[in-house]
């Protein structure tokens, strides 16, 4: 009886431990906008990362750099058909048959916003440029004939990794903060 308690048990932590599948989606407005996954992995992990966003032509062409410590190890414009049928032909991919375990941080941006050098602190080519909506910007890729790379949906997948989770842009910490410190005057006046 100990013995199967102790044999669940050990499935159960090992089940927890599982690789899985993550999906994030939602909508960038500005050609400069960039979507922050952080992620973890287990040791000699298969992963793909993969988007699903350009949908014939309805949305931007996205691409996707993965970096470690801050330092970008792989980047990707279109492989994102090879991974999976849902992809589209300027959808962005990476696949790792033995990724090595440990934090990675992965952003995905529009194609040509690319990495001004080998680390995401060195930024991208338009951190310092006026926003354009991406309702009225012509991307690199954009097709005058079919007046595509329109909207700013995108869809992220990660496959294979342990945990994944949506970093913030600051601009939306800041609001939260102004809300919050709005919501901290009120309740001070309240209890005068």
């Amino acid at each position: 009886m100990t013995k199967t308690i102790v044999s669940l048990a050990l499935a159960a932590l090992s089940f927890s431990a599982q690789a899985a599948l993550y999906n994030f989606s939602g909508n960038i407005v500005n050609q400069k906008d960039l979507v922050i996954v952080d992620f973890s992995v287990a040791a000699g992990s298969s992963v793909s990362l993969w988007t699903d966003s350009w949908q014939s032509g309805l949305n931007f062409d996205p691409q996707v750099f993965l970096a470690s410590g801050g330092t970008i190890v792989n980047a990707d414009n279109d492989g994102g058909s090879a991974i999976d049928a849902a992809a589209g032909f300027y959808d962005a991919g990476l696949q790792f048959t033995a990724l090595s375990a440990g934090s990675y941080r992965l952003v995905l941006d529009a194609s040509s916003n690319d990495a001004i050098g080998t680390t995401l602190a060195q930024g991208f080519a338009y951190d310092n440029a006026d926003p354009i909506a991406l309702a009225v910007w012509n991307q690199p890729g954009y097709d005058i004939n079919k007046n595509d790379q329109k909207g700013g949906f995108w869809s992220l997948h990660l496959s294979g990794v342990e945990q994944a989770a949506l970093v913030p842009e600051p601009a939306h910490w800041m609001l939260l903060l102004t809300g919050l410190l709005a919501l901290g005057a009120a309740q001070r006046r309240s209890k005068r």
